[in-house]
């Protein structure tokens, strides 16, 4: 790579896209938005994304290599490591190597890629034009006037990053007591929780539901830990019922009549990041009237129940299939797959599925033509259609019905985030 640049430089820009490959502000900052021309693009980051992962797939080497060659270990740490984002620690497992020695090779695989891309852009015919914008970037991890994230920003991400499951909310809220044990005996306030039993059941517990389980345990965190500042010497309740659409979750918090009162700017401001979390996870969090006098805080949490989403896939890979089973695994999603079109028809027929996510590049009935019948049979006319190929054939894709699309390859959190937006079409009960 001959160049006035610094090599060194241009791989590190290259790891941190590389490693935030689906986090928009790090692409939209990075010099490579620039070094590949992409600043014009109506998302560049998105361009990017794009980009890189087409760049890692044309590396992907001829079926003939035999698979233990050096060349398909360089390939598949690329796209494990990268496209699906996987932790070293896993594609060290899954490749059968030691941390050092994946470490020796991702450098290595990196600096394959980088060459694959200065020759395939012809980077060298510009390095003069582009040199003083990589040179300013420094070694930055960010340009000196990158503003911080919102807490808006910070909590769509953290939304967007972690997945749903299915969760035990009992359990949840069990962590959190535990978690606030110190905290409880220090400020002298005894806790109670209870379960209101539903009609007919002599052994009260909550249903399993698809929420995102960080985000309900840090929104109780703050929760509970207002309601123990605002009760000191007193003590806190909490009481969760199950209501055939919803789940409820009580706080009640009371003082000694002759405690101090909490600084009430720092409770609003806790219950404030508390209901944004609650939101986030499709519930709400209300702050209700004190009715007996004493009560300091009273706090009601509405989380919506939902049965699992029947998930059809119809591609005509069978680890893609494998893939997006382990995707769907301990999530809110039930998968169900078809190897072919007309398996896929019949399913979606019998089935009727929440979600359909189909590829079109399949023997003998392509995924376009099944688009159509999909649109077509009165049993699946109405259900939404996730198109997922390799294919840039996006507006197509709408133009023949479907409800989205995706381009292969995709990690895990593209996926299911992808699932979730045909979701949110659905409207929501009012709290």
């Amino acid at each position: 790579m001959e160049t006035h640049w610094d090599k060194a430089l241009l791989e590190r820009h290259l790891r941190t896209v590389l490693t935030s490959l689906y986090d928009p502000a790090v692409l939209r900052r990075s010099p490579w938005v620039a070094l590949l021309g992409l600043e014009d693009r109506r998302d560049p980051a998105s361009a990017l994304r794009s980009l890189l992962i087409d760049a890692i797939e044309s590396l992907r080497p001829h079926e003939s290599t035999p698979l233990g060659s050096r060349i398909w270990r360089l390939y598949q740490i690329l796209r494990r490591r990268y496209t699906e984002q996987l932790t070293q620690r896993e594609v060290a497992f899954n490749l059968g190597l030691s941390v050092r020695q994946l470490q020796r090779e991702e450098k290595c695989a990196r600096e394959v890629l980088a060459d694959h891309l200065w020759v395939a852009h012809d980077l060298g015919a510009r390095d003069q034009v582009l040199a003083g914008p990589l040179a300013r970037a420094g070694d930055q991890a960010a340009p000196a006037d990158a503003r911080m994230p919102t807490r808006a920003q910070e909590l769509e991400w953290f939304r967007d990053s972690v997945p749903a499951q299915m969760i035990e909310v009992g359990e949840v809220i069990q962590e959190v007591l535990e978690t606030l044990r110190p905290l409880l005996e220090s400020s002298g306030v005894a806790v109670e929780y209870t379960v209101h039993p539903t009609h007919g059941c002599t052994h009260p517990r909550l249903p399993r539901i698809p929420l995102q389980a960080p985000m309900l345990r840090q929104a109780l965190l703050n929760i509970v830990s207002t309601a123990i500042r605002c009760a000191p010497g007193g003590y806190v309740r909490l009481q969760a019922e199950s209501l055939p659409q919803q789940v409820c979750i009580y706080v009640r918090a009371a003082a000694r009549h002759d405690a101090p009162s909490p600084k009430q700017e720092e409770c609003n401001e806790s219950l404030e990041m508390a209901r944004q979390l609650i939101e986030l996870s499709g519930g709400c969090l209300e702050t209700l009237p004190d009715t007996g006098g004493a009560v300091g805080l009273v706090s009601r949490i509405v989380l919506p129940t939902a049965r699992q989403v029947t998930v059809l896939v119809i591609d005509d890979n069978a680890d893609t299939l494998r893939l997006f089973q382990r995707y769907l695994s301990g999530t809110r999603y039930c998968f169900v797959g078809a190897q072919d079109a007309q398996r896929g028809l019949a399913l979606a027929e019998e089935l009727a599925p929440q979600v359909i996510v189909l590829d079109v590049m399949m023997p003998e009935k392509d995924g376009w033509t099944l688009l159509g019948q999909l649109r077509e049979h009165p049993r699946t006319q109405d259900v939404p259609v996730v198109v997922c190929t390799i294919l840039s054939h996006e507006e197509l894709a709408f133009a023949l019905g479907a409800a989205g699309f995706i381009r292969k390859p995709v990690n895990r959190a593209e996926f299911l985030a992808a699932l979730d937006r045909q979701l949110e079409r659905t409207p929501k009960e009012p709290c």
